[in-house]
């Protein structure tokens, strides 16, 4: 489901935090990093799964909808916050446009409603 609200703002990372491994003898370790500002749940989704698996160190990469939660399991040190948001960051869709739309909603004084 499209969220038009969404394209008139990066998608940002708003919390990254440890969470128990799915086999904790594994030597895994995994993170929940929350992430605002999708602007869908499947192209979207798909790509930042994709470029969440790019990341040294990650080896599987789940997504809960609803609060836009990517659960990352890695092996070593786990990634850093900056290093996850460089690689959302990285596959925004149409940055440009998105830019573009921010400065129209601005200038026409639109407030967008964000879930």
């Amino acid at each position: 489901m499209p969220r038009i609200a969404n394209l008139l703002r990066r998608p940002e990372v708003t919390s990254v935090r440890p969470v128990a491994p799915a086999g904790p003898a594994s030597g895994r370790s995994a993170l929940e990093v929350h992430v605002d500002g999708l602007a869908c749940d499947s192209i979207c989704v798909r790509r930042t799964e994709g470029t969440l698996r790019t990341i040294p160190g990650v080896v599987d990469v789940r997504f809960a909808p609803g609060p836009d939660r990517f659960t990352l399991e890695t092996i070593g040190p786990p990634p850093d916050r900056a290093a996850i948001a460089r690689a959302i960051h990285g596959v925004v869709v149409a940055p440009w446009a998105r830019r573009f739309l921010a400065a129209l909603a601005e200038r026409l004084g639109i407030t967008p409603r964000l879930r």
